[in-house]
Parts: C-alpha cells; sequence; structure tokens
C-alpha cells in the first residue's frame, strides 16, 4: 500500500534543485522585484504569456524568498505588467479554467506548479531562449 500511495499521491511542493532549474530558465522572460513586482524582459510576448510568467514568477520569487507571497490579484497584475485590469480579470478566468492556475479567493490566483515545467518548455520553443 505504501508502495502505491508513494507513486499516486503527489506533492504540490517542488524540490529545490527544481526551483533553480526552473528560476535561470524563466530569468530571459522576467525578473521580481522585492516587492514582488513582476518586471517582464521580452516586449514581443502576449498578454496571456505575460500573466502566466507573473504567475510562474510569484511562486518561483516565494520559493526563493518567503517575503514575496506565490499568490497575486488582478489589480497586481494589472499594475506590474500594465495591462489593463479587465483583461488581466478575463485572463486569469481562462487560465483557471485551463488549470494553469488556481483560484484562491476572489481575484486572488496562483499558479499550478504541475504546469511550470510546459509553460517554460513552451516559451523556449517558440522565443528559442534558455538552454
Amino acid at each position: 500500500m505504501e508502495n502505491l500511495k508513494e507513486k499516486f499521491i503527489v506533492s504540490e511542493k517542488i524540490d529545490e534543485k527544481r526551483i533553480n532549474e526552473f528560476v535561470e530558465r524563466l530569468l530571459p522572460f522576467c525578473k521580481v522585484t522585492e516587492g514582488g513586482g513582476v518586471i517582464i524582459e521580452k516586449a514581443e510576448l502576449t498578454t496571456i504569456e505575460k500573466i502566466k510568467i507573473a504567475l510562474t514568477a510569484r511562486f518561483l520569487a516565494n520559493s526563493l524568498d518567503s517575503e514575496i507571497s506565490p499568490e497575486v490579484n488582478g489589480e497586481e497584475l494589472s499594475n506590474s505588467l500594465m495591462i489593463p485590469k479587465d483583461q488581466v480579470l478575463a485572463r486569469l478566468k481562462e487560465l483557471k479554467d485551463e488549470k494553469f492556475a488556481f483560484r484562491v479567493s476572489k481575484g486572488v490566483y496562483k499558479v499550478n506548479p504541475f504546469k511550470i515545467d510546459d509553460l517554460l518548455k513552451s516559451l523556449e520553443n517558440k522565443y528559442k531562449a534558455g538552454k
């Protein structure tokens, strides 16, 4: 039974080695301020890509600095990414529906950690960044 449990029940936590890898792969696309703001490094990213990156960046930043919340609301994203709030909220709903993000409370979202690798692969392939 214990062997079956280990296979079936997985942790949402990402190990330190994987965090380091994800952060290195995300660096060509963004950086995070000490206050948790996300600075996008590539102007050609789509709105949905920017929001996915910001959600991912906040989650990873929290792994490096617990003072930075892994959760983000629409207003923070709108201000940080300079995207109108109504557009941000619409995209967040889409990301929740496609299981890229979880709604933590009204207007507050957090990335699904199991989707980070897929996002990074997609960005790296599209923009020929990373490795």
